[in-house]
């Protein structure tokens, strides 16, 4: 399985920091050849501000995982530059396909990079081998308004998942998100509010969570969290 971690994009000097960024990145694989968004900002009302402070695009949850079906996976890029008025100015940035590399790299952090005459994307990311997914979930309910990050971490690998950073309050659903994880292995969630951090374990074939955090994170609210595995019976070489 393909997880990705991180997306930094870098701009030609012909734009001054920051730049607002908009367009779709996703994945196709052979298991179902649609898009699979990472990158969801289609709309230029809703781009993204990147500065020189901040140069990584916010992932978003896949809807499934992402599947090397006979060692193929192919990437989708369609980034533009807002600029000011109604849209006719706006430059494409970034307007490519590209297949993912290292398929005999596996469970080895890596990175590739696309680019054009005006920027770069460069792709953080990890091929599973004997990898389910998993799918995150979680619910939560806050009186008061927090900023809180939530990252995940599969065993075995530094390399952090960020799942939500933002504010919250109210009650009800957070957010879910699609990880890959090592059959067999641990999946760590974490939580940092404030300055706390709390952590939620999740392995493949336990019921419930196997670590979970103390009564100190009632102080904040209550939290929800599950983790529901979805094996498929896919392998990395077809």
């Amino acid at each position: 399985m393909l997880q990705i971690f991180a997306m930094h994009l870098s701009i030609s000097e012909s734009y001054s920091y920051p730049v607002s960024v908009f367009g779709i990145v996703a994945v196709r694989d052979a298991l179902e050849p649609l898009r699979n968004l990472v990158f969801n900002r289609p709309c230029r009302d809703n781009a993204f501000m990147v500065d020189q402070d901040s140069l990584t695009l916010p992932l978003c949850s896949p809807r499934r995982g992402m599947y090397l079906v006979r060692d193929r996976a192919l990437l989708e890029v369609d980034l533009w530059v807002k600029e000011e008025g109604d849209g006719s100015s706006d430059k494409q940035l970034l307007s490519l396909y590209a297949e993912f590399e290292g398929m005999y790299q596996l469970d080895e952090m890596l990175d590739g990079e696309v680019s054009s005459d005006l920027g770069s994307l460069v792709i953080d990311y990890l091929l599973l081998d004997e990898s389910v997914e998993a799918v995150i979930q979680v619910s939560a309910k806050i009186d008061c308004p927090h900023h809180m990050r939530f990252t995940a971490f599969t065993s075995g690998f530094d390399g952090e998942i960020v799942l939500f950073d933002g504010k919250f309050s109210g009650n009800g659903k957070l957010f879910q998100y699609v990880v890959a994880v090592k059959a067999e292995g641990k999946l760590d969630i974490c939580l940092k509010l404030e300055e706390s951090l709390f952590w939620w374990t999740f392995q493949e074939g336990a019921v419930g969570a196997v670590r979970f955090p103390d009564d100190s994170v009632l102080n904040y609210g209550q939290f929800e969290v599950t983790v529901l595995f979805a094996p498929k019976n896919f392998t990395m070489a077809g």
